[in-house]
């Protein structure tokens, strides 16, 4: 039997064709990943960028000798106030062969205040008539989704999930929600808890029920969703491509920082564990620690960072290759739930020790590895300024580490190698079309997903997930049930070429 065709559109909320953000990032990634399956995939995506990034990309396609067929429409929009603001368009084919539709973010940031934006969302969700400029949105993912024919529809926001839901080709193609945050979940203590996030919790709710398929990208987050809402998700970690070196497609450079010196954090904020790094800043005086701005780093937070004589503080970057050619060793003390971690990966890869947390996905990202650090998560009571309240945390094991990866040259070789050999293994163990696999599996009316679940005795049951996400046979499924820590589909570990990757600075192993 022939393998069917897939067709998936990717709805984008960052803000940028090459955004810094880990889930965005990742997302992206599968769709790059998507394309190399053959002609048997089709993808595309809307999303948020500048006109700047699409000459950048679409030049970047013309030098691989892709025609990027650039293309571009203005919307009119007429403001409360009596003015036109011409909301800009452009379409192009990337060097992926991603079919890019990017909603240009100026005027675009004009007409849709974050804030407003918001407001108008929660309204619709909640069965309000659009306002005209949501409409215009729904309009145009409307007809982009309809024009372009797909057999899926993926997304990680309530806007599309509510869209897509009241689409006259609806049953046409299948609708998939990735889970990157607790916070988008519309229950338990972290609903809602990032500003943007679940503004409509019951609305929600319902409307992830209905889709045909929910996609944790970690276990912690599998858990989380049946914890607080006994909502059945597919556990899959993220695509291969977006750990591995984004120009050659093949495994990071190994790095041999034990010549380095400073230790870093990206995104420094209060649930990414910034009161952890103020305390070590202060306790370590002789320790230079260096941090890059992202999403969640705010002016209060940056105040906070340019007090401490220690820390250097450098702006967002979308080369990471700048982080991971400066520092010694990542550290990454969060205390929320984190979804995985990609940049710990990332940084463990190229053979830099991580001294992390166990929060959320953290642990699983850690693959064992030494320095895991316990902490006690935020419960999500937030301050008046919006951000988590931040528990007490024990410093001491976090500068027994620091001062170990930085002073003990030894220990710090040792950990590095291990770290980028143990990574490495764990990259080539994952199955490279597993996603794939997936989304083909939705496209047969009679395949259902099925998700293992285990009681805490170690008995495993399996819970029928019809395709609009709802438990069949559940009656045996007691309230207390965990998810089971499950794997990869291939769990044995092979490598792409049978070489794992080189240190001082040399290539190593290549993804085939």
């Amino acid at each position: 039997m022939a393998r069917r065709s897939i067709r998936l559109f990717l709805v984008q909320t960052a803000q940028g064709l090459t955004p810094s953000s880990g889930g965005y990032k990742a997302n992206r990634s599968l769709l790059q990943s998507l394309t190399r399956c053959g002609d048997g995939v089709t993808v595309a995506q809307i999303c948020y960028g500048f006109d700047d990034e699409v000459k950048l990309l679409a030049n970047r396609a013309k030098a691989k000798g892709i025609d990027p067929k650039v293309e571009g429409w203005t919307i009119p929009h007429l403001t409360d106030e009596g003015k036109t603001i011409n909301i800009s368009i452009k379409t192009f084919t990337d060097e992926d062969r991603i079919m890019n539709v990017v909603i240009v973010r100026q005027p675009y940031n004009e007409v849709y205040p974050v804030r407003e934006l918001w407001q108008d969302t929660k309204n619709y969700l909640e069965g309000q008539t659009p306002s005209g400029r949501l409409q215009i949105l729904i309009d145009l993912f409307s007809a982009q989704i309809s024009e372009f024919e797909p057999t899926h529809v993926m997304f990680n926001d309530a806007l599309t999930m509510k869209i897509t839901s009241e689409m006259a080709s609806r049953n046409e193609f299948k609708r998939i929600c990735v889970i990157h945050t607790a916070e988008q979940l519309p229950f338990g203590p972290y609903c809602g808890g990032i500003f943007g996030h679940c503004t409509s919790p019951a609305i929600e709710d319902k409307l992830l029920r209905g889709l045909d398929g929910i996609w944790s990208v970690s276990k912690a987050i599998q858990k989380y969703a049946w914890d607080y809402g006994k909502l059945p998700t597919k556990f899959m970690v993220h695509s291969t491509l977006s750990y591995l070196d984004k120009e050659t497609g093949g495994m990071p450079l190994v790095r041999n920082n034990v010549d380095k010196f400073e230790v870093g954090m990206v995104n420094p904020c209060p649930h990414k564990g910034l009161h952890i790094l103020l305390q070590l800043a202060k306790a370590l005086p002789h320790v230079k620690f260096v941090t890059w701005t992202s999403w969640g780093s705010q002016e209060v937070h940056l105040d906070m960072l340019r007090a401490m004589p220690n820390i250097a503080i450098e702006p967002t970057t979308r080369n990471t290759d700048e982080i991971w050619d400066r520092i010694r060793v990542l550290l990454a003390p969060s205390v929320w739930l984190e979804a995985w971690g990609i940049i710990v990966t990332e940084a463990q890869l190229r053979g830099i020790p991580v001294i992390a947390s166990n929060a959320g996905g953290l642990a699983e990202a850690k693959l064992g590895l030494k320095y895991c650090i316990p902490v006690k998560l935020v419960t999500g009571e937030r301050a008046d300024e919006g951000d988590y309240v931040v528990p007490d945390q024990d410093l001491a094991p976090w500068v027994e580490s620091i001062e170990t990866l930085v002073f003990d040259n030894k220990a710090y070789e040792e950990l590095a190698a291990e770290t980028a050999l143990k990574t490495a293994k764990w990259l080539n163990s994952l199955d490279d079309r597993e996603h794939e696999k997936w989304l083909t599996s939705m496209m047969d009316d009679k395949t259902q997903n099925e998700t293992e679940l285990t009681n805490g005795t170690g008995k495993i049951d399996t819970v029928t997930i019809t395709g609009n996400n709802k438990v069949e046979n559940g009656d045996n499924v007691s309230n207390s049930i965990d998810v089971q820590e499950q794997t990869s589909i291939h769990t044995v570990i092979t490598s792409r070429n049978g070489n794992l990757p080189k240190s001082d600075h040399t290539e190593g192993s290549k993804k085939a």
